[in-house]
């Protein structure tokens, strides 16, 4: 993630467990009766709860970073889960010795009297755990839900954006690993499985840097997608691959100790009208439906005939400002399976690749 999406992620989390906390000195104590005789008003401190949501926020983000780690992600969904729960327990009996220390500060007639010891053998104690670890469990799973639809998508399919078939301009990337079919004979199904997972683990970062979304991953190949305005600017919709393919550079090193190889992609990217609509009722997820999807795929099988690791349409070269950090190359139209017409592609390549 960068840089602004965690401090992005960072005031989502304070502010959610903001609310939680909030809500639950308000629910604990709403609707006491005048006739017990007595007021609970002042258990209820706003800047107690901010303060408590800014501790338990950025504890909560902290867990979330070093869980996101690639070696936790790659952890048993079991495993994870039984990780995360224990460090979240031990978030939680820090939250209640530092709640402690603090209460009084905010309410000058308490009276503390209470020790963490003491309050960790309460009924309180298991009340608030139980609490704390809900609303731990919804935001994992809120969370869970996201990464499987993908950045891009969730909020559309939450608020039924594409419950009825839409027409929206959009740019594809397909990406498809090289020699795919003598790979996976040599490495047998299983260990070509985990490097199609090492790889498209990789393929994260280039994803959320460059504001695509993961539209499909079919065997070896995954279909980013953007909309028009975030595809093009800063040429994300190309620099995503080329980004990927730093990382793959980099990690090189892991890919021929694991593998005996460094695994290499090829692309191509198209611009086009497409109708998007929810599909499907027990598993729903969004489908394109057009020929940009079919031309795009036809471009991505010429490069290695042409010898080019990315080929874009001209509809969208035209549309893109490659001057300054690509390399073009058009070529004659060529034919594509399928179509009535040939198409000139257009080679990209990047003029530096810092690795």
């Amino acid at each position: 993630m960068i840089a602004k999406n965690k401090l992005l992620y960072w005031l989502r989390l304070v502010l959610t467990w903001w609310v939680a906390t909030f809500l639950f000195s308000f629910l604990r104590h709403y609707g006491w009766p005048e006739r017990m005789a007595f007021a609970p008003d002042y258990l209820i401190a706003p800047a107690l709860d901010f303060s408590l949501a800014l501790i338990v926020g950025t504890g909560y983000f902290g867990i979330e970073l070093l869980l996101n780690r690639q070696a936790f992600m790659r952890l048993s969904f079991l495993w994870w889960a039984l990780l995360k729960v224990v460090l979240q327990f031990l978030l939680a009996i820090a939250l209640f010795a530092v709640g402690l220390n603090l209460y009084p500060l905010f309410n000058s007639t308490a009276v503390q009297d209470l020790t963490l010891e003491e309050f960790l053998g309460s009924k309180l104690m298991v009340v608030v755990l139980v609490y704390f670890l809900l609303i731990s469990l919804l935001i994992t799973l809120f969370q869970r839900m996201y990464q499987k639809v993908g950045p891009g998508i969730f909020g559309n399919m939450l608020v039924g954006r594409y419950h009825k078939p839409r027409e929206e301009e959009r740019i594809f990337l397909f990406i498809d690993l090289r020699d795919s079919t003598p790979i996976a004979e040599r490495l047998g199904h299983l260990l070509f499985s985990q490097l199609i997972q090492d790889c498209f683990a990789d393929v994260t970062d280039a994803v959320i840097h460059h504001q695509a979304e993961i539209y499909q991953y079919v065997g070896d190949e995954v279909i980013l997608c953007w909309k028009t305005k975030p595809g093009l600017k800063h040429n994300n919709c190309i620099a995503a691959f080329f980004e990927f393919d730093r990382i793959l550079a980099r990690r090189s090193g892991y890919y021929e100790s694991n593998y005996g190889f460094h695994p290499e992609f090829k692309a191509a990217a198209h611009i086009g009208r497409t109708t998007v609509a929810e599909v499907g009722v027990v598993k729903r997820e969004l489908a394109y439906h057009g020929d940009v999807l079919n031309t795009t795929a036809r471009i991505q099988s010429k490069c290695n005939e042409l010898g080019e690791q990315l080929l874009i349409s001209p509809a969208l070269s035209a549309r893109l400002d490659l001057d300054r950090d690509y390399i073009t190359h058009e070529y004659p139209p060529v034919e594509l399976t399928g179509k009535r017409y040939s198409l000139p592609v257009i080679g990209i390549r990047a003029r530096s690749l810092p690795v």
